[in-house]
């Protein structure tokens, strides 16, 4: 059984990006202090809810895909997915995404997974995703091919 795993962390690879949330995360919470009559609580509290809600880009996010499941660990929560119900990968710039519809549309976003990439490991995701999907269209098409016409299986009549 083949499988991949590997960990994206978007605020190291980034630094730049992440000095701007962390400059617009204190601004937010200093004007949250001053507007809520200074308060330090308030503040904290917003600093917080911008964390806890930014928790994808702060902290890793683990990926691991094999030839039955997807699975995404965050800090905070996990998901998982049987890779059957997939049926296309879409590679984008930073990520792949793996979408249950054969062309896009706009529920892929809702009923996808989005796999982002690790830093230098597009090529390898990119390659390894395609052949587990082309391999689980391959087998679909088989199971759905009746036995007789099965090309590749010799019927166990024959001479």
């Amino acid at each position: 059984m083949e499988s991949l795993a590997w960990k994206s962390h978007p605020a190291r690879e980034r630094p730049l990006a992440t000095a701007f949330v962390v400059i617009f995360v204190a601004v937010i919470m200093s004007m949250v202090y001053y507007v809520m009559d200074r308060s330090i609580f308030m503040m904290a509290l917003a600093g917080l809810i911008f964390t806890v809600s930014l928790s994808t880009f702060f902290f890793p996010t683990t990926y691991t895909i094999d030839d039955n499941k997807v699975t995404i660990k965050y800090s905070f929560s996990a998901k998982e997915r049987n890779l059957s119900a997939f049926r296309k990968a879409f590679p984008e710039t930073r990520g792949i995404l793996l979408s249950p519809y054969l062309s896009p549309t706009r529920l892929e976003n809702f009923r996808g997974f989005y796999l982002r990439y690790g830093k230098g490991n597009k090529a390898e995701v990119d390659s390894f995703v395609t052949m587990l999907l082309d391999k689980q269209r391959q087998r679909t098409e088989l199971e759905s091919t009746p036995e007789r016409a099965r090309p590749d299986e010799v019927s166990p009549d024959a001479v």
